[in-house]
């Protein structure tokens, strides 16, 4: 197994595929995801040792003070072995990422305690929408 920090042409169509999986990313065309993941500050993908993708996040930063995290996704047929806290592991201790001083997600409530596991807190603050 391995990461990787760039998504290149050969892996657009797995990385739609899982992507298309999860309940916020319906609708979306690929050309969007792509654009998306082609433009965030840092991208991770686990490949499988045949080159299946199975875990996939980005990252948009300042690299000093904040971390925003996008699109934290671990394939159906993989959740439960572990990749979401090696995934945050990447995240927290990538180069350009490991001094960052507060990282942040939006999940749904049912989610959060997985990310309250790992050391993130609820915050008190509202998330305003334009």
């Amino acid at each position: 197994m391995r990461w990787i920090h760039k998504f290149d042409e050969e892996y657009h169509d797995q990385l739609f595929d899982l992507y298309i999986q999860e309940w916020w990313t319906k609708g979306r065309l690929k050309s969007d995801v792509i654009s998306a993941f082609e433009n965030s500050d840092v991208v991770f993908g686990w490949l499988t040792d045949d080159d299946q993708l199975i875990a996939c996040a980005r990252v948009l930063s300042d690299f000093t003070f904040k971390a925003l995290l996008f699109d934290v996704i671990i394939a159906d047929t993989h959740r439960g072995e572990g990749l979401g806290r090696l995934l945050l592991d990447q995240i927290t201790g990538h180069e350009r990422l490991k001094n960052v001083k507060s990282f942040e997600l939006y999940c749904p409530d049912h989610i959060a305690p997985f990310y309250e596991k790992y050391g993130f807190k609820r915050s008190s603050s509202n998330l305003l929408t334009l």
